[in-house]
């Protein structure tokens, strides 16, 4: 290691030769292996290594910076590299729990001064004047920001193959989804370009692609944060978090970003480890006419069986509910909502009807038609279905404490799964009517089990629950009444100490 004179040099070297165009040419690192080390390490140790003068920011982000290079052309999991950004930000000696660690924020997030695609054509050239008091948060705990990871269009699809940036592909099989719409999020922590990123969650969108890459994904409640920029709905169903690879790390980035004006919860704080506290679980495998495939079901029921083993109490049920078509109207209602506004901005961009614009995805266009043309539910009636499913809810969680089911009926798919063969039926006479069932028949089926914690503003997480037998990671999702997300960070910190998943890498990854 340098010592500090020789350390002041080198900073000087970093920011004169990062001016210069010759960065990546002229930046010697002192440490040798830190590049290697760095890439193991959560955010929290990371943040360590850089408090106590072991490694220095630079360092640290010179090394990522490298790491990205190296890897996002065989994933594509960022979509625009903000590296000038980041530099600016160590030059002014950033502060906080986390001064110096590299993060990304998904491309559905603003960051002012940075372009904000939104996975969509309509969007490729838009930069953001502003960002959220969330992101402000994000700020004020010192992380560096890095890039912007990519999305599908709108945050829409369960995996992420926008048009506008190009697929992003499973470190674990380049032929596989990441999942989405965090999917480039997911991708770039799996890969360990870096230790978690920013990511968000609308119906399962945190949790779909911490189950495709083997990473720990938390969904919080409703209510825990203060303004996200989400729009003003009757109901918000999505809230913005992280994905991570340690269970610690999404823990500390709650208990340093929630609260605010706006939240409606107490905090939760800093869940530092597990406890001895025992719980009771409902366990279910199927959502509605839903269910698992083999693999699926042999991971939820090793989860279950691991929780017995630490002297919890699991109890398969086999109704919930998934099974209530109230539910089922509800989700429909808030869908349709947003399928209308985004047929707005789509015609506010660009200044004809979004059909012809020619700038929206085939799928997108598809989804936001099966919306529109369902009838159209008040906003007083989905208050009365939202209050009926509340109680029953309610009425749920005074028997358990947790629910413990698939994040999907199957692991994350191929590439190409969810829109193959759409448009050449469309090309083949198939009614559009037709082409739109099959698309929403195939993402119904996928996304049935994680909406309802969306709806209904109960956290939930996904943990790793192992691999079938092609390879690809499964995810097992535990949800908790509002507010408990303590009681999930427990139960999480305690499989992840049963069952470790962060020494498993994927293929491509550093």
């Amino acid at each position: 290691m340098s010592n500090k004179k020789e350390k002041n040099v080198d900073r000087r070297i970093f920011f004169t030769t990062l001016l210069a165009g010759t960065f990546y040419n002229s930046l010697t690192i002192a440490r040798a292996a830190a590049p290697k080390d760095l890439a193991d390490l959560d955010m929290i140790d990371t943040a360590a290594e850089i408090s106590s003068g072991r490694v220095s920011m630079f360092e640290v982000t010179k090394a990522a910076m490298d790491r990205i290079d190296a890897l996002n052309p065989h994933i594509n999991a960022l979509v625009t590299k903000t590296y000038d950004y980041g530099v600016r930000q160590i030059a002014q000696n950033p502060t906080g729990p986390l001064a110096g660690v590299p993060y990304m924020l998904k491309d559905l997030n603003s960051l002012a001064g940075v372009r904000t695609t939104s996975g969509s054509r309509l969007f490729s050239s838009y930069t953001s004047s502003r960002q959220t008091p969330y992101t402000e948060n994000i700020l004020s705990t010192g992380v560096i920001i890095l890039g912007k990871t990519n999305t599908p269009e709108f945050g829409l699809m369960p995996t992420t193959e926008p048009i506008a940036n190009g697929a992003t592909r499973n470190p674990y099989n380049l032929d596989y989804s990441c999942g989405g719409s965090s999917g480039g999020a997911a991708a770039a922590v799996a890969s360990r370009m870096v230790a978690a990123t920013q990511a968000s969650d609308g119906g399962g969108s945190i949790r779909f692609p911490a189950a495709a890459c083997n990473l720990f994904g938390l969904k919080p409640s409703r209510g825990r944060f203060g303004d996200q920029g989400n729009d003003d709905r009757v109901v918000n169903l999505s809230v913005k978090h992280a994905i991570s690879r340690t269970v610690r790390d999404s823990a500390f980035m709650l208990a340093l970003t929630e609260n605010g004006p706006g939240a409606t919860l107490p905090p939760v704080g800093y869940i530092e480890g597990p406890t001895n506290k025992k719980r009771k679980f409902a366990l279910s495998l199927n959502a509605g006419n839903v269910s698992p495939d083999y693999d699926t079901r042999r991971a939820v029921q090793k989860i279950g069986r691991r929780l017995e083993g630490l002297g919890h109490e699991v109890e398969e049920v086999d109704t919930t509910l998934h099974d209530d078509p109230l539910f089922q109207d509800l989700f429909a209602g808030l869908w349709a909502q947003g399928a209308n506004r985004l047929l707005d901005v789509a015609e506010r961009v660009t200044g004809v009807p979004a059909a012809q614009s020619g700038l929206l995805e085939f799928s997108t266009l598809k989804m936001i038609e099966f919306y529109v043309d369902k009838p159209i539910i008040s906003d007083a009636r989905i208050k009365e279905i939202l209050g009926d499913l509340e109680n029953q809810m309610q009425t749920f969680y005074q028997s358990y404490d947790g629910w413990i089911s698939p994040i999907s009926h199957k692991p994350s798919p191929r590439l190409g799964y969810f829109t193959e063969g759409l448009e050449e039926s469309l090309e083949k006479g198939v009614e559009e009517k037709a082409i739109m069932q099959m698309l929403f028949d195939r993402l119904a089926e996928f996304t049935a089990y994680t909406p309802i914690n969306n709806a209904l503003g109960r956290p939930a997480m996904s943990v790793p629950g192992g691999f079938n037998r092609s390879g690809i990671p499964i995810g097992v999702q535990i949800a908790a009444n509002t507010g408990q997300e303590a009681l999930l960070l427990d139960i999480a910190y305690q499989l992840e100490s049963d069952m470790p998943w962060i020494a498993a890498k994927p293929t491509i990854s550093a």
